[in-house]
């Protein structure tokens, strides 16, 4: 098997916000039916922000759910504040779904989900204590999460462990060529989180990229000098080899 991708281009990077990720053939199509939630409770405001002078925040936790409904992974994309993360990513793991449908058979998603805080109690709801920490001002030192771009970084991620993707066997010496896209984290510990296919000319070749860039393993990726996260994406030509 060849692929159609040089040492030097293995990895384009893409600048752009998660919003949803769903395979592409389903992208545009009328009987394509979204993952919904068949049951789900939020998190109240925690007190503890407000007694350290906060009073808003946001977070964005991204599931994977597959074709029967089950919450295979939780990823948390980004935060205000460690807490709101926190409790976004706990109380997300508590709800039940009914899984996206593509011609009305179940299909394997991954969504994002966006939490906003907010104390409507009031500023000074608790009193003098609340009143003290507005004027602290706690929240400077909260350390936030969000996603980076690739101009952000001290450099790209250097590949610590990288398999190609095999040409799939039921395609072998029928001359059939193909292509498949796969969007992905790269977390803070250069670990691959959320692989998923967003473009393919045909299933078999979106199940082996996906199987490859699973084990693929990166340094993890920084901007001045400490780990954070990014998103990455690679497509794959896939030609076989002449004999």
């Amino acid at each position: 098997m060849k692929l159609q991708t040089t040492k030097s281009t293995l990895l384009s990077f893409l600048v752009l916000v998660l919003v949803t990720f769903i395979p592409g053939i389903a992208s545009g199509i009328d009987n394509f039916e979204s993952l919904k939630t068949l049951s789900r409770k939020l998190p109240g405001y925690p007190i503890r922000m407000t007694y350290e002078g906060i009073y808003e925040g946001s977070s964005r936790v991204v599931v994977h759910v597959n074709e029967k409904g089950e919450l295979v992974d939780v990823y948390l994309e980004a935060y205000s504040h460690p807490e709101f993360g926190r409790l976004a990513e706990k109380y997300v793991k508590l709800w039940t779904f009914q899984p996206a449908k593509l011609n009305g058979e179940p299909l394997s998603v991954i969504k994002s989900y966006d939490f906003d805080f907010e104390d409507k109690r009031g500023v000074f709801a608790v009193g003098v204590q609340e009143a003290v920490a507005a004027k602290l001002n706690f929240a400077r030192f909260a350390e936030k999460k969000r996603i980076y771009s690739p101009d952000e970084l001290d450099q790209i991620p250097v590949p610590i462990e990288m398999v190609a993707p095999l040409f799939p066997e039921e395609f072998k010496g029928s001359d059939v060529e193909g292509s498949a896209t796969v969007i992905f984290y790269i977390d803070e510990n250069g670990n691959i989180r959320m692989p998923h296919v967003t473009e393919f000319s045909h299933e078999s070749f979106g199940q082996v990229a996906i199987m490859a860039v699973e084990q693929w393993k990166f340094e993890a990726p920084t901007v001045k000098g400490k780990p954070v996260a990014i998103m990455a994406s690679q497509k794959f030509d896939f030609i076989e080899s002449s004999k």
